[in-house]
């Protein structure tokens, strides 16, 4: 693929903006705060947004408030020196279950998608990509496919997944919820917690004599269909995943300075990625891997996208930030982690990887220039 121009992006975290949380990130910190809940939980910790509602009966306003928000944010920073002419940019919304699992009734994946798109402007009714933890990822690598067949001028990306108590419960009974602390790639790892957060970009093709900050290079994405929640532990459809995304960028294992790793402190998934990691880049030890889900939580349907940015955030300023909870390394990957202190990158591209629930994997490729 050619080349895609990310000309303007907004997100919500439980730390603030992408400015915000990238500070958070590289000094260490965590979000998680104990909120109340009816049930029995493995874990009361979560990693909310500051004005997180507390009434159930607000959960669908709260998906859409968040979704319309930082679209918005991402439109006016696009308009601030470029005319957009919103006619000609479709728009691809993301979540897993938004509000849908706490409040059953007349909404679906997709109407929420199609009030926010509404209330941002747009008359063309949105794409929407619905692959559980995958699903940010997987609406940008969409979004890609449209730009570079031409279909629209400019595409918004939006991505949204917010804290409720059908979520904490269910992540409780499946047992992928820890009843510790998050610890990505730690021999103690135990689980994760949930977070939410929002995050939205605009993409262009990038063409004429102008050089984008911010470039998507390459996508790749394959499934395993191993089962409902564990991966398949060969990590075959992982490594498909980055190969195609490395191939459709033209590059090689050796031109990433930094792995954005899902990361989210559950025994098999970290063991499979982590296999993964050490097979693609045996030849690259300057690899840097990063982890941010100890630090603002898995945010389910919206981590794809908001790692995302969190990764432009980490080439922009050359640094990986450490991993939150971890102490004890894997061994396969340890000489890759920095568990203390902001480690310097070689070169400018970056890979975020997302392995979802029912074996979707997928890979982002970026690029910071200048």
């Amino acid at each position: 693929m050619k080349p895609l121009a990310v000309i303007a992006s907004a997100m919500q975290s439980p730390f603030g903006d992408a400015d915000a949380t990238y500070a958070a990130l590289i000094a260490g910190r965590d979000a998680f705060a104990p909120l109340e809940c009816a049930w029995l939980l493995r874990n009361d910790l979560v990693a909310v947004l500051p004005n997180h509602p507390q009434d159930g009966a607000s959960w669908g306003a709260w998906q859409r408030q968040l979704g319309v928000e930082v679209g918005r944010q991402a439109l006016e920073a696009a308009s601030a020196d470029r005319d957009l002419d919103l006619d000609k940019c479709g728009c691809v919304f993301a979540t897993s279950f938004g509000h849908l699992l706490d409040q059953p009734g007349q909404d679906t994946m997709s109407t929420w998608a199609s009030d926010c798109a509404s209330q941002l402007g747009f008359t063309r009714p949105p794409f929407v990509a619905g692959s559980g933890c995958s699903s940010g990822a997987d609406a940008i690598a969409l979004a890609a496919a449209l730009l570079d067949r031409h279909c629209f001028d400019t595409i918004l990306v939006v991505a949204v997944d917010i804290v409720t108590p059908g979520k904490r419960l269910a992540h409780s009974l499946l047992g992928t919820m820890t009843s510790d602390r998050v610890r990505p790639f730690d021999l103690a790892r135990s689980g994760m917690l949930i977070g939410e957060a929002a995050g939205a970009l605009l993409m262009q093709r990038s063409e004429g004599p102008e050089i984008a900050v911010f470039e998507l290079l390459g996508v790749g994405a394959a499934n395993d269909a191993s089962g409902l929640t564990a991966p398949d532990q060969s990590g075959l459809s992982v490594r498909l995943a980055i190969e195609r995304a490395l191939l459709s960028g033209s590059l090689d294992p050796q031109d990433i300075a930094v792995y954005l790793a899902h990361g989210t402190g559950t025994e098999l998934n970290d063991l499979t990625e982590a296999k993964v990691v050490a097979e693609c880049f045996t030849a690259h030890p300057d690899l840097v891997m990063m982890a941010v889900k100890g630090s603002i939580g898995h945010s389910l349907g919206a981590c794809g996208l908001v790692e995302f940015l969190l990764l432009l955030q980490a080439l922009r300023h050359g640094k990986g930030a450490p991993i939150a909870g971890l102490s004890d390394p894997l061994a396969s990957v340890a000489d890759r982690l920095h568990l203390a202190a902001p480690s310097q990158l070689k070169g400018q591209c970056g890979i975020s990887v997302k392995l979802g629930f029912g074996g979707f994997n997928s890979a982002l490729i970026a690029r910071v220039n200048g």
